[in-house]
């Protein structure tokens, strides 16, 4: 049985990059990855965002190139 997935934001490859930096510039002046991220008026979580660069990077292993769309779906907050 597939478990259908709401899709909570699309982001092309540059705002998925933007999205990037975001993150990145958090860590660095914080020392760790912020629990959520507000992106468009979107607030993403940490385990939504961290699927998705999971998500993109075994897509550029198996693909040699970045997506033409990343999408972040929505999970539960605790998963």
């Amino acid at each position: 049985m597939e478990i259908k997935r709401n899709i909570k934001i699309e982001l092309t490859k540059k705002q998925y990059m933007d999205f990037i930096q975001r993150i990145l510039k958090y860590n660095k002046r914080h020392s760790h990855l912020p629990s959520e991220i507000d992106f468009d008026g979107v607030s993403v979580y940490k385990n939504e965002y961290i699927e998705a660069v999971e998500n993109v990077n075994k897509f550029i292993l198996e693909n040699s190139r970045y997506p033409e769309k990343i999408v972040i779906y929505h999970k539960r907050h605790n998963q």
